[in-house]
């Protein structure tokens, strides 16, 4: 709240839609620490007004809010198709959609994934696709888990987990704003 109404820098906030978290592989958020959790939301900030026309040009990587929490920088790629922003992350790669908000200091827009920063989810890291520690539930069969299945308890943790997220993002959207 302070950087967006204090600084003449802004922010641009990137909200992903919510079929974007339940169209994480499962078990991806709740591998995850408190720590990371928060790295994951900051992720998707950037301490920078950007309007769409800035993205299209911008240099690349754009530091986001996650930057220096453990003396890594978490940064974005923009390329551009046209009129059309894509964004990467070194893991995944979206398009910038529809600005939910932007007039300075803050801009919003919608991406359709959620943005997992390589540093930690690049391959040496926790892949978002690897299958999740054994479990000890005698309904999921050893197919299943070699697989990636989820069970019902790992399902209702990452909807829960997904979740937060998301209305950690909306929260901090609002606040800002108002």
């Amino acid at each position: 709240n302070i950087q967006v109404n204090s600084s003449s820098e802004g922010m641009t906030v990137f909200a992903p839609t919510d079929n974007a978290f339940q169209n994480l592989k499962p078990g991806t958020l709740n591998k995850l620490s408190h720590d990371d959790q928060v790295k994951l939301i900051l992720y998707h900030v950037s301490p920078k007004f950007y309007t769409l026309d800035d993205l299209l040009s911008v240099s690349n990587p754009v530091r986001t809010q996650a930057s220096g929490r453990d003396s890594a920088v978490y940064g974005l790629n923009f390329t551009s198709q046209g009129n059309q922003v894509n964004v990467s992350t070194g893991v995944v790669e979206t398009r910038v959609s529809n600005a939910l908000r932007k007039e300075r200091p803050l801009a919003v827009y919608v991406v359709d994934m959620v943005l997992l920063p390589e540093e930690m989810f690049g391959e040496n890291k926790v892949s978002p696709a690897a299958p999740g520690p054994k479990s000890n539930s005698p309904d999921v069969s050893d197919d299943q888990e070699k697989a990636g299945a989820p069970s019902d308890k790992s399902g209702s943790g990452e909807m829960k987990a997904g979740l937060g997220l998301a209305l950690g993002l909306v929260f901090l959207c609002l606040k800002l704003v108002v």
